[in-house]
């Protein structure tokens, strides 16, 4: 059923967003407990950030029935939370003007951090979205640091592409690439990868959404609004 549902939707016209693909594939799925276990299996292998699973379970539970599906799904939204609350990384980076920046510098402020290389192919795909999402939250108690994790020897063409793209929010450089702190305490291995932080430097995600996904923004809002 995964295969078939994942090769309707590379043919499909119109996109479907991470978030929506389980609740659109049981459509399609006769019989409850072949949804059981279509949407215990997408749920693994989906691997669903917080608000996007917040946004999922709810029309999923009259599936969920049996003993097997509530403990999965309670170990499951364990592992979810399990960062929340935890400080932050506490970091400092040089600017591209050779400025010390530290995670410190942002407390009052929600923080949303972008890890990322110019050499990086989906890291790139993200700029435009993270761009109007900082042009959106502009004012606001939030800032948008992308902190690059290109090697010391590529430190002018790093920038050089924050100035030819005009990049916005906070550009900052890692001083080892993966080696670096950042990297090594929340475990980053592949790129991109996003945080966000609350305005006390406590986690709220270390897998945070990316900003091309719209529940991103909704999160966000939730946030400042809450924080009135």
């Amino acid at each position: 059923m995964s295969s078939y549902f994942t090769y309707y939707r590379f043919h499909a016209d119109t996109p479907t967003l991470k978030h929506e693909t389980i609740n659109s594939d049981i459509k399609h799925i006769s019989g409850n407990r072949l949804k059981e276990v279509y949407i215990l299996e997408s749920l693994q292998r989906l691997r669903l950030k917080p608000e996007e699973y917040k946004k999922v379970i709810p029309p999923l539970y009259p599936y969920l029935t049996s003993e097997k599906s509530q403990d999965y799904i309670l170990e499951y939204e364990k592992q979810l939370h399990k960062e929340e609350g935890q400080a932050g990384f506490e970091f400092t980076y040089e600017d591209i003007n050779g400025k010390p920046v530290s995670f410190t510098d942002f407390k009052g402020k929600y923080v949303y951090i972008d890890i990322w290389a110019t050499w990086c192919g989906p890291c790139k795909k993200q700029i435009p979205y993270l761009k109007e999402l900082e042009h959106q939250y502009e004012g606001k108690d939030i800032v948008f640091v992308s902190i690059s994790v290109d090697k010391m020897a590529d430190k002018q063409k790093w920038k050089d592409f924050v100035k030819s793209e005009d990049l916005g929010g906070v550009q900052l450089m890692a001083d080892k690439d993966f080696a670096s702190g950042i990297t090594k305490n929340y475990e980053v291995n592949a790129i991109p990868r996003f945080l966000l932080f609350d305005k006390a430097g406590k986690i709220i995600s270390t897998d945070a959404m990316r900003p091309s996904n719209p529940l991103l923004k909704e999160q966000l809002d939730e946030l400042l609004n809450a924080a009135k």
